[in-house]
């Protein structure tokens, strides 16, 4: 009796053209197609060890931290400070107009470009000179330019911090040298590389690896020379900016876009100097290799399929594409297996216990359904398909 209620209740579906899988309720699968494979043990699924004491990995086109440690920590940040006396000088001024060298402005200290006083220069070659060269006079000459003193300048700095939701920021100078109450997070200055590079012409900057500046008093040459590697070595990379001082240590905001996906990277306090941009790319590597967009459900190709009456199968496609962002690990957990809604046949995706959609099906072809009275001539042939039995 059990049986021919089944029987019946295959019939009748047929004839009302819900589709059934194939097998005992599981649906043929198609491939899902992950991102690029990474080097062989490069990566478990885990993010790289790297030297950075603080970090974070975003993803700036799916709005998406991939992987961060110990992200909201305060520290000393050297010149990535930069980037904010960059993004004022745009916000508040020219990049054409020129700047006559202070006497103050060559007695900064540390990296410099050897501005000299009384010597002009535009706002935007003082941002090449202090983006690529990390020269902290022209960091101070920019600031009195737009700020009219270093201490209104740095009240500038703070205020936009505040507007950017930087919270565990302060600034105390425009070039980052080392100071109590100058310091900021991984987290802060992602959101801060992110402000810049939002300008182009500031993104241009950071992306450029050398640039011819004014020559000297004395008709010297100046060029300057990126300090960010990685626009030499890292495949895609296009900024942002280094920094190193005592007590910040190694650090460097970088950013690099492949296969129309960007990425930034923050790391704070690696061990050295080749170890800052080793744990950055190791970084991106990661982002790049271990995440990406999944195409879970593909549109046209059959998921399930349905005997016809004259015995011969017919497949079942979803009628549109279901896709995710994810990574490998998460990707590969991803099932897919026929359902009914009230309206009709789904394929439906699962991550462990979550559900991820649910895709209608629908005939491939246009053939009709039988009649109630030849569906009973042949729903004991469509059981015995079904499980196998002839």
């Amino acid at each position: 009796m059990v049986r021919r209620v089944a029987l019946l209740a295959l019939a009748v579906a047929l004839i009302t053209g819900v589709v059934f899988p194939v097998g005992a309720g599981v649906a043929t699968t198609a491939a899902i197609q992950l991102p690029p494979v990474p080097v062989e043990g490069l990566f478990t699924g885990s993010p790289p060890e790297v030297t950075a004491q603080t970090w974070i990995l975003y993803d700036a086109t799916f709005d998406r931290v991939l992987a961060e440690k110990d992200a909201d920590q305060r520290r000393a940040i050297a010149s990535t400070t930069k980037m904010m006396t960059a993004l004022l000088a745009v916000r508040h001024g020219s990049r054409y107009a020129r700047v006559t060298i202070s006497d103050e402005a060559p007695e900064a200290g540390e990296a410099e470009i050897d501005l000299e006083a009384g010597e002009v220069w535009t706002v935007e070659e003082l941002l090449y000179a202090m983006l690529l060269e990390s020269a902290n006079d022209a960091a101070l000459a920019v600031a009195e330019h737009v700020g009219g003193t270093v201490a209104g300048f740095v009240k500038l700095m703070n205020d936009e911090a505040a507007k950017l939701g930087m919270d565990d920021t302060s600034f105390d100078n425009p070039h980052g040298l080392d100071a109590a109450n100058h310091f900021s997070s991984a987290r802060d200055l992602l959101t801060l590389a992110q402000a810049m590079m939002a300008v182009d012409e500031l993104a241009t900057i950071a992306g450029t690896r050398e640039a011819p500046l004014p020559p000297t008093p004395k008709g010297e040459e100046r060029i300057a020379h990126t300090t960010n590697r990685l626009l030499y070595d890292y495949p895609g990379a296009n900024g942002v900016k280094t920094g190193y001082t005592d007590d910040a240590g190694w650090t460097l905001v970088a950013s690099a876009e492949r296969d129309g996906r960007l990425l930034y990277a923050v790391v704070m306090g690696s061990s050295t100097l080749e170890e800052r941009f080793a744990d950055a790319a190791a970084l991106l590597d990661y982002g790049f290799s271990e995440f990406g967009v999944v195409e879970v459900i593909v549109a046209g190709v059959d998921y399930a399929r349905q005997r016809l009456p004259d015995d011969t199968p017919e497949e079942a496609v979803a009628i549109e594409a279901f896709s995710i962002f994810a990574n490998r690990e998460d990707a590969e957990q991803i099932r897919l297996t026929p359902a009914f809604n009230d309206d009709g046949a789904v394929v439906v995706a699962t991550m462990g216990d979550e559900e991820l959609a649910r895709v209608p099906l629908e005939a491939s072809s246009s053939l009709s359904l039988p009649e109630l009275a030849d569906a009973f001539a042949w729903a004991s042939n469509y059981w015995d398909w079904l499980f196998g039995n002839e």
